[in-house]
């Protein structure tokens, strides 16, 4: 039988082993950024829908603020606000399910939804500022119907209905007060479409 020689690693072989990074799979790169389906791991960031406002309905959300639960604060505003206004429109939908209509035939106008859910008719005012306002994707979405069913109707635009879903908060947080409740975004939700 041959011995079989050993082969020593040469000089040159010895420096690459320990010069070289461990390789990465290049697929397990590609799929790490991959979005996953199913609920996300975090939470989904807030987009910006722009709507001019009025001064004195900013100096409202200011106000709305102190309203609100420990647990909540000014940024979630616009996500409540949205969520009423789906509520009663919602409401609507419910109250003439039986025909072929959205809205109830009383209702001709933006105006006429303020005095249905007796809520202050808004100041009609060159005043308005443009300013964004952030919403969870799914808001974002309620807003678009909801702004879409509005729109076919009565041709109001985005910010007259933010306008609108922002007086219908205030009168939520009138009627039901939060301020000492220990209650998250969640459950605020909950009691909004129950109420």
């Amino acid at each position: 039988m041959k011995s079989e020689k050993i082969r020593e690693p040469r000089p040159k072989d010895r420096d690459r082993d320990h010069d070289e990074e461990p390789r990465v799979s290049t697929l397990k790169e590609l799929l790490r950024d991959k979005p996953r389906r199913g609920r996300p791991r975090r939470q989904v960031a807030r987009q910006n829908v722009y709507v001019a406002l009025h001064p004195e309905q900013k100096a409202q959300l200011d106000e709305l603020a102190g309203r609100l639960p420990q647990a909540l604060s000014r940024a979630d505003l616009p996500d409540l606000a949205v969520s009423v206004l789906t509520a009663r429109v919602e409401a609507l939908r419910t109250a003439v399910v039986g025909r072929t209509r959205e809205i109830p035939e009383g209702v001709t106008d933006l105006e006429s939804l303020y005095l249905l859910w007796d809520v202050e008719l808004p100041r009609r005012e060159p005043a308005d500022k443009w300013t964004s306002i952030r919403l969870s994707p799914q808001q974002v979405l309620e807003l678009g119907r909801v702004h879409g069913t509005l729109n076919a109707a009565f041709g109001a635009n985005r910010s007259e209905v933010f306008g609108l879903a922002l007086a219908l908060l205030a009168q939520f947080l009138e009627r039901h007060p939060l301020a000492e409740a220990q209650m998250g975004l969640s459950d605020v939700r909950e009691m909004i479409f129950r109420a």
